[in-house]
């Protein structure tokens, strides 16, 4: 973990709090200048209000690693006890239910009813299929139910785990570095016992997890699906005429440099017209869900910015690939009454193949 005496470096150039998704709920330039100024502690309420997409760390041109420092200073708070009453309760409901949203575990397990499926401990696999936290929401369980559908027409041999763990990205980037050890020592311990050497997820928090700190073979499921229809294992049958935009997941991004493979993706289905917002790729806005905030809520939110920005390109579908996303900007785009529908890639690649929106 760095130093905060890298924060010496700060010449207040600004650009932190310009590229910051929530910075009219953080503003990092005033929190760096009191650290520098009164030689106090690099704090603020407002850190909390970080989603850790890591913007304001990629375009400083001092290099000051600023994600990497407010998760620290959450960490030495966290030691402290002093936390935001949402944060403890979404660390109590990992621990308990292995999900951030107090849904019981007996939940998790409901996407996999009525689908054929091989379970690590009990069959042969090459990969695991790791849904994610989020598919206890009855919209991710339907994503995860196409997934697996497309999964298995593209011929992959995959297994699922029953009562599925977290993988803690989210406990880390809160600065709950105690829980998040005990949870990948954990998961190590039963990835190793049921033979998982290859991970095929939904959700980009998980990938970053078990790329960069387990250490695993892993795949995002849009990179498996674009490798598919290349190779003409999953082929189409129904033309989409739709205009679609992509939102870049910042896990998924910036943090892990997957920015192509869903756009192939959504560029090889028939039909589709693919255009670009003004911010994608590593410049994209972050949905507002991650670091914690997919359980808290801010008086600005960057999800509602970016429903303005899919407009902007006059888009029928705003794609995503990432469940916090999906979650946000769809819940965005009911409050702005848009008429954009907000889609997980997996769905639209589905409808194409299956020719319908719904459940075969």
């Amino acid at each position: 973990m760095p130093s905060f005496s890298s924060l010496s470096s700060c010449m207040q150039c600004g650009t932190c709090v310009a590229s910051c998704s929530v910075r009219y709920d953080l503003n990092l330039r005033k929190i760096i200048s009191a650290f520098l100024g009164k030689g106090s502690r690099f704090w603020s309420e407002e850190i909390w209000n970080c989603t850790t997409c890591r913007i304001c760390q990629d375009r400083c041109p001092r290099g000051i690693p600023l994600t990497e420092l407010i998760i620290k200073a959450r960490g030495d708070v966290v030691e402290e006890g002093k936390l935001p009453k949402e944060i403890r309760v979404m660390l109590e409901s990992i621990q308990k239910f292995s999900n951030p949203f107090g849904v019981g575990r007996s939940v998790r397990n409901e996407w996999m009813k009525g689908l054929e499926l091989k379970f690590a401990g009990k069959d042969s696999f090459d990969y695991l299929f790791f849904a994610g936290c989020a598919v206890v929401d009855g919209r991710i369980m339907e994503v995860a139910r196409k997934a697996v559908e497309l999964l298995k027409l593209a011929g992959v041999d995959f297994a699922v785990m029953k009562d599925e763990p977290c993988c803690g990205n989210d406990v880390k980037a809160v600065g709950e570095e105690g829980l998040f050890e005990l949870l990948m020592e954990e998961n190590k311990k039963l990835f190793e016992k049921y033979g998982v050497e290859r991970v095929i997820v939904m959700s980009p928090h998980c990938y970053n997890a078990f790329k960069n700190y387990y250490g695993l073979e892993v795949k995002h499921i849009s990179e498996i699906l674009s490798e598919a229809v290349e190779e003409a294992k999953i082929r189409y049958s129904k033309v989409l005429e739709l205009k679609v935009t992509y939102h870049d997941p910042c896990y998924l991004g910036r943090y892990n440099g997957i920015f192509d493979a869903p756009r192939d993706l959504i560029k090889s289905i028939p039909g589709i017209e693919f255009v670009e917002m003004q911010r994608s790729r590593n410049l994209s806005i972050c949905c507002g869900g991650g670091g914690g905030n997919i359980v808290r809520d801010m008086s600005h939110r960057p999800s509602l910015w970016r429903i303005d920005e899919a407009e902007l390109v006059a888009a029928d579908v705003l794609a995503v690939s990432c469940p916090f996303c999906l979650m946000m900007l769809e819940d965005a785009a009911k409050v702005k009454k848009s008429e954009i529908e907000v889609m997980d890639i997996v769905e639209l690649v589905y409808e194409s193949v299956f020719g319908s929106k719904g459940d075969e």
